[in-house]
Parts: structure tokens; C-alpha cells; sequence
């Protein structure tokens, strides 16, 4: 027998005595079986795995295996999981280096200290050239970079119900990137560094289903290379650290046991406090989401975020002053996932994001860019072992720097075992 322990982050405690357990969201444990192992192999093919404008752009035939597990234990007060996959993929194209690697590894962890009283813990590891790998589940920075990163975002936090009235959320989010590419310029110089952020927000309750929530939050990001921007660039990366204070207003909604929807919203000051003479600056920010279990192993999730990130682009290849600085991107980012069970062996999945974001500062201020993602699969279950997938994926990004724009389309065919 499966047991379902919610961990619907954000909504996952609107109100005492009522939890979401959409199965979109939720962390699944079989009490009878505390692990599984899996290993997929695929055919492939990319028209530009170089991530590159049209003219530069390889192509290539390969084939990728992916092995992975999952260790889970449930008790009544407890519950862990971790979840990993290792990804090898050789490209025919590469006679030097023919192997990407890759790996993705996630941590989920809960304890009830009482009925009311949850510690959450999560972890989220990658490490892979692909920035849509990277960066999953957040805005993506980049374009491909050469070599293998890091990207560790741990989320630790104490959500509980302190009156019928009043709960407390209190978190700290620690997002630490490394690239192996050094040197002055290079990807380590631009985008190695620590983001660390402590939230803290009261959760009213306004309805059974309906919880208000008011907060503030604080973000400190720390640029740590210690590399220049640019070969001959006398600016190095820490120039771009920042200090954020987030005015957070918001509720969560559960609409039924199956479908939530929250909100968060308000206003950001920012500060560049190692640039001379640089003035804070206030800007709006906004994150929703909705999860809908409509059936059986079906459910879509839609989303949308806008407010300031990160970016590779420094305003010219080497800026000599603190004007000619790039400082970050403010993007707006719409996502989509949608799983459906055609039948009962048959299950698609259809995927998508759309984010358009403006340069501040430098060369490139006020320049925009917009990135498509568009991903479609088909997995065909022969029987509880064994699944026959397939699918195919669509990037784009359309830049006012045209050395930027890229299209790229991938499709793969494979089979997947698991025990």
C-alpha cells in the first residue's frame, strides 16, 4: 500500500487541519518496497548540440544510457527520499571527447513535530553543460556552457500553525553554482557565486480553504570567482554582488483536494553596494502557480514568475568602467506542464516555458531576449518493468545580440526498465 505525504511547498499547510494531497505535487512512498533502481537507453538526435546561431551549428546521431535509483523511508512522524539519475550521452559528431556526463540528484525530507508543526528539507543537485539541466526549474541564465557545472539549491524551513488564526513560515534557500570553464571572461568569472535567502511570512486564516499571507524576505548574492570579467577588463566578478529586501504579500487557495492554487507578489529594493555611487532601486516581483489533478495519474501545472535574475551578459566583452556593466536581467517566465494518461499503458506529456527578459545596464541595457521551450513525450508501458518512450524537444532564443540566437530540435527513442 502506497502512503502519500504532502510536500506541496508554498500550499502545502493553507490551513490547519486542511492539506492538499495532489499527486502532481506530492512525494510517494511504497511502504512495501524502500527502493527502486532503473537504467533507460536511448537513440538520439540533435541539429545543434553546440547551442549555437545557425551558422555555427553541429548536428549529430548519438545515444545516451541513464541509470538512476530511489531510496525512501517512511515512519509516522518522518519521511525521506532521494531520488538520482546519471546521464552519459556519446555524440557521433565529437571525435575528441565524444561523452557528455551528467547528473541530477534530489533530496526531500520531513519531519512532524506535531500535528500542526512541519520541518521541511529539500535539495535539488545538478550537474550537466545543459543550461535548461542547470537551471531547472527557475529561469534559465545562460546558453550552453563548455564543460560540466554544479548548480545545489537547498531549501530548509519550519512551517506550522500557531493559533486558528495565525501560522508562521520560516526558511532559508542556499543556491550555490560552480562552471569549470576559468579565467577572466569565462562562464566561473560571470555567474560562479552563493545566493542565500531567508524568508519569513505569517499565514493568515481568512476561510477553511483560503489562507492570506504577509512577509519579508531578504537576499544576499555573493559573486565569488574572484576572476575579471574581461581579458583585459580591470572589474572582477564580485562587482555585481547584491543585497535585495523583499515586501511579500500573497495567499494560497485550495480549491479541493486535488487542485491549489498560490501567490506571491510585491515589491523588491535592490542594492549594488560594491559600485560606486550606484543607487538601490525598487521593482515589483510576482511568482503563481496552480496544480490540477483532474484524473487518474493526469494533472497539468501552470505557472508565472517575473522579477530581477542573473545573467552571463556583462554590457561588452571587456568593460573597463562601472557604466559599461551589465548588472542583472528583470524576465517575466510563463510555464506549462501537462501529463495525461491516454490509456491505460499510454501516458503523454506535453511541456513548455516562455521567458522574456530585459538587460539593466551597460552596452546591452534595455536589449531584450525571449527563450521557447516546448517539449512532447509518449511513454508506452509493456508491463511494470519495462516502457517504451519517445520524444522531442524545440529551444529557441531570439536576442536583440544576434550572436545569441539559436534554434535547436532533438528527438530520442529508447526504452526504460525498472525493478
Amino acid at each position: 500500500m502506497k502512503n502519500i505525504l504532502t510536500t506541496a511547498g508554498l500550499a502545502a499547510v493553507a490551513v490547519a487541519g486542511f492539506q492538499t494531497k495532489c499527486a502532481a505535487q506530492a512525494v510517494t512512498v511504497d511502504d512495501s518496497k524502500w527502493w527502486q533502481v532503473s537504467a533507460s537507453l536511448r537513440g538520439f538526435y540533435d541539429d545543434n548540440y553546440t547551442v549555437a546561431p545557425e551558422r555555427y551549428a553541429r548536428e549529430s546521431f548519438g545515444f545516451e544510457v541513464r541509470p538512476g535509483f530511489d531510496l525512501a523511508n517512511q515512519g509516522e512522524q518522518h519521511l525521506i527520499k532521494l531520488s538520482t539519475i546519471y546521464s552519459a550521452r556519446w555524440f557521433e559528431d565529437r571525435d575528441e571527447d565524444p561523452w557528455d556526463h551528467g547528473v541530477i540528484a534530489d533530496l526531500t525530507g520531513e519531519y512532524r513535530v506535531t500535528e500542526n508543526q512541519v520541518v521541511r528539507l529539500t535539495d535539488n543537485f545538478s550537474y550537466s553543460s545543459e543550461p535548461t539541466v542547470l537551471d531547472r526549474g527557475s529561469v534559465v541564465t545562460l546558453l550552453r556552457a563548455n564543460g560540466t557545472n554544479v548548480r545545489n539549491l537547498g531549501d530548509l524551513k519550519y512551517v506550522g500553525q500557531l493559533t486558528p488564526l495565525v501560522g508562521l513560515d520560516v526558511g532559508y534557500q542556499n543556491t550555490f553554482y560552480d562552471f569549470e570553464q576559468d579565467g577572466p571572461g569565462s562562464y566561473s568569472a560571470l555567474l560562479d557565486r552563493v545566493e542565500h535567502l531567508i524568508r519569513g511570512e505569517t499565514r493568515w486564516t481568512l476561510a477553511p480553504t483560503l489562507a492570506g499571507v504577509i512577509g519579508y524576505w531578504y537576499e544576499s548574492v555573493d559573486f565569488n570567482s574572484g576572476e575579471t570579467l574581461g581579458v583585459t577588463s580591470k572589474i572582477t566578478s564580485d562587482a555585481r554582488n547584491s543585497t535585495s529586501h523583499y515586501i511579500v504579500a500573497g495567499g494560497d487557495y485550495t480549491l479541493s483536494p486535488h487542485c491549489f492554487i498560490s501567490v506571491r507578489g510585491g515589491a523588491q529594493n535592490v542594492s549594488y553596494d560594491n559600485i560606486p555611487g550606484e543607487p538601490s532601486e525598487w521593482n515589483g516581483f510576482g511568482d503563481v502557480s496552480s496544480t490540477f489533478e483532474y484524473a487518474e495519474a493526469s494533472y497539468f501545472r501552470l505557472g508565472a514568475k517575473y522579477g530581477r535574475n542573473r545573467t552571463d551578459v556583462v554590457g561588452m566583452y571587456n568593460p573597463v568602467s562601472y557604466q559599461q556593466l551589465t548588472l542583472d536581467q528583470e524576465t517575466a517566465t510563463f510555464y506549462g506542464v501537462v501529463n495525461h494518461k491516454l490509456t491505460e499503458s499510454l501516458t503523454a506529456r506535453l511541456s513548455g516555458q516562455l521567458q522574456y527578459g530585459t538587460f539593466n545596464g551597460g552596452g546591452y541595457n534595455d536589449q531584450a531576449e525571449a527563450l521557447y521551450l516546448v517539449g512532447i513525450s509518449l511513454a508506452y508501458e509493456v508491463n511494470k518493468n519495462l516502457s517504451l518512450e519517445t520524444g522531442y524537444n524545440y529551444d529557441r532564443v531570439d536576442s536583440d545580440d544576434g550572436d545569441r540566437s539559436y534554434t535547436r530540435n532533438r528527438v530520442f527513442l529508447g526504452v526504460r526498465g525498472q525493478f
